[in-house]
């Protein structure tokens, strides 16, 4: 009969969780502080860890360490068996209910000062067991928090980069063209973007996929209409647009929150019907599907008015 894997003693899920942040943080005082533990606490961890594992994790300088190939492994391994755990003790909590419990949600910056304070308010009146946290960060970031379990869930646009999540549209967000009034008239009248002057047309920076989605979307394919400083929030980016008298493209979502009015720009809808697609996207082994979809459609009903 071949012995119970339960005969050995198993590693510890807090002596797992403090490997997980000596390598996200590659500093053991660092480490430490990220878990609220003394540095000799995490390190004594590590090496048990060691002991009951047979193997060595880390390869210690006299004052550094690097992570060994076996190493990485197990924090690979470790990231999996503490979000199963985690999940496990959410799925318990629910008992059944998949609308009791937390749900901690990323979204980006075109969406969340615009959605996520009347998502939280018709989540009160609809699903009043549910508590929910926000984060709000890049698309790369908030990919890379759900994949190591810092978030459940997250609210993008898309299209997004290639991934291994589940996913599900939401609901579509159109663009609107807003700016100068004489270059908007001018624009309206063709649809022609070869009448905008060069340098006219402020967008956010990179970093904010709403430019991508934009571009893309509008068929705006000549540079010289678009000016080389870039934006990093909407309301720098209606400010600079205004302070310039020139053009740019915002969302439905912000435009119903009256973003762009307060600067006298003149907005209007794009002809085309241009829009960018809102999501969620969740990490597959999740025990909470159902709670994502009753909350993805409480996106859908405000996407919808």
């Amino acid at each position: 009969m071949s012995e119970n894997i339960f005969n050995n003693k198993l590693p510890n899920l807090k002596h797992l969780n403090y490997l997980l942040a000596l390598n996200k943080h590659q500093h053991f005082n660092n480490a430490a502080q990220a878990c609220f533990v003394s540095q000799s606490t995490l390190s004594s961890a590590i090496l048990k860890l060691e002991e009951q594992l047979s193997c060595q994790l880390l390869e210690r300088g006299h004052k550094s360490f690097i992570f060994t190939s076996h190493g990485k492994q197990v924090v690979s391994l470790a990231q999996q068996l503490l979000l199963n755990a985690n999940e496990l003790v959410a799925f318990a909590k629910q008992q059944g209910d998949h609308d009791v419990g937390s749900i901690r949600i990323g979204c980006i910056p075109t969406i969340a000062p615009f959605l996520l304070t009347d998502l939280v308010q018709l989540c009160q009146q609809q699903l009043p067991k549910l508590e929910l946290y926000l984060r709000e960060d890049t698309t790369e970031n908030l990919m890379l928090q759900l994949e190591q379990g810092e978030i459940d869930c997250a609210i993008l646009a898309f299209p997004i980069p290639k991934h291994n999540f589940s996913s599900k549209i939401l609901g579509k967000d159109s663009f609107f063209i807003a700016g100068d009034k004489d270059l908007i008239n001018s624009f309206m009248l063709s649809s022609n973007y070869d009448t905008l002057p060069e340098k006219s047309v402020f967008l956010l920076n990179k970093d904010h996929c709403l430019t991508e989605h934009a571009v893309s979307a509008c068929k705006l394919a000549d540079a010289s209409r678009i000016n080389s400083f870039s934006a990093s929030s909407l309301a720098t980016l209606v400010q600079m647009t205004a302070f310039h008298h020139g053009v740019t493209f915002l969302p439905k979502m912000a435009v119903d929150k009256g973003i762009g009015r307060p600067e006298n720009l003149i907005i209007e809808t794009m002809q085309d019907n241009v829009y960018r697609e809102i999501g969620m996207i969740w990490r597959k082994t999740s025990m909470r599907e159902e709670a994502f979809m009753a909350l993805g459609n409480l996106v859908t009903d405000l996407l919808d008015k």
